[in-house]
């Protein structure tokens, strides 16, 4: 009997033990994902695909303008290239769900690759024609944004070297003899960008923007071009996408905004006041802080803060990897 009564106690034991690493585990992930919350509202690191492409093969700067063209609005986006002895496998990967609209997307650009390449090297402009739009259309709330902050920067100023700057640029759209929506928009200032871009005194952010906003036809140029080179005619033409299903927690408890902060200053209120200078700072915070299901703003301070979190797309492409064992070798 004493034998039974110490299995038990060591039974017991053993459950409170994993009971306590469970309540640790949780305490660290509501830390975890509070200090990202913190993170992404002063710093929002995820701005789109990495310009650092020097030294780069073909299929990783393929994977790069495909997420480039894949990202509709906000969302990150991840790509992974497969390559086969005659064909591409296309991992595509996002923080949010697919919707109708972005299968339907998905479809059309799937059968542009394999339509341009299996005519290649003969050039097919209504297919390529039809595939910027396509994009353009799909990506059209990003590019609006990048054209708004460039309008922006577009306003008077009281630099000398800006209104240069301004001028010329105005200067060259207005050379151009065309309607101007955003296909052209977007030409226009891929067109500008290469040439300024070695100009050490045009304004960065200026400059940046010019380029975002040029960087859409510039990824779908690159694309059209590898798609119509015969070197890679097979792979095009059996091209196959595969769609990622998002990790999302819906609702993970979090550490406020405020308990984060007060970690690291001993003047709480010092630190937002500066924050309530910077309209960037605050507006990130304002979108981070939302409830995503019912908008509403959470209280900085509150003790029941919830986010939707997500697992990096890049990561559910690599647990996909692993998890079906794949061994060949991948662009991502």
């Amino acid at each position: 009997m004493k034998e039974q009564v110490k299995e038990l106690e060591k039974e017991l034991e053993k459950e409170q033990v994993k009971e306590l690493e469970k309540e640790q585990v949780k305490e660290l992930e509501k830390e975890l994902y509070g200090k990202e919350c913190v993170a992404e509202s002063i710093d929002f690191a995820v701005d789109g695909v990495s310009e650092d492409l020097d030294d780069i093969t073909v299929e990783e700067e393929l994977s790069c303008d495909l997420a480039k063209i894949f990202t509709r609005n906000k969302e990150v986006v991840a790509v992974m290239l497969e390559t086969l002895s005659n064909g591409y496998i296309i991992y595509l990967s996002k923080n949010t769900a697919w919707l109708e609209n972005d299968n339907k997307y998905v479809n059309n650009i799937t059968c542009y690759l394999k339509t341009i390449s299996t005519n290649a090297p003969k050039r097919l402009v209504s297919v390529e024609t039809a595939f910027v739009k396509e994009v353009v259309s799909y990506c059209s709330a990003k590019l609006e944004s990048i054209f708004e902050k460039l309008k922006n920067d577009l306003k008077t100023t009281d630099d000398d070297n800006y209104i240069r700057h301004i001028k010329s640029f105005k200067d060259f759209i207005l050379a151009k003899d065309y309607d101007m929506d955003m296909h052209q928009l977007s030409k226009i200032c891929y067109e500008y960008y290469n040439i300024v871009k070695d100009d050490s005194s045009i304004p960065p952010k200026f400059l940046g923007h010019i380029n975002k906003a040029g960087s859409y036809i510039e990824s779908m140029l690159s694309i059209t071009r590898c798609v119509r080179n015969k070197k890679y005619k097979s792979q095009f033409s059996n091209v196959i996408m595969y769609k990622g299903v998002p990790d999302i927690i819906k609702d993970q408890p979090i550490y406020s905004w405020k308990n984060i902060i007060k970690r690291f200053t001993d003047d709480y209120k010092v630190f937002m006041d500066n924050c309530s200078k910077k309209s960037e700072i605050m507006e990130r915070i304002r979108k981070v802080y939302n409830d995503k299901d019912t908008q509403q703003h959470q209280l900085l301070d509150s003790d029941d803060v919830k986010q939707r979190i997500y697992l990096h797309p890049a990561m559910t492409i690599s647990a996909y990897i692993i998890n079906n064992n794949i061994k060949k070798k991948g662009c991502l």
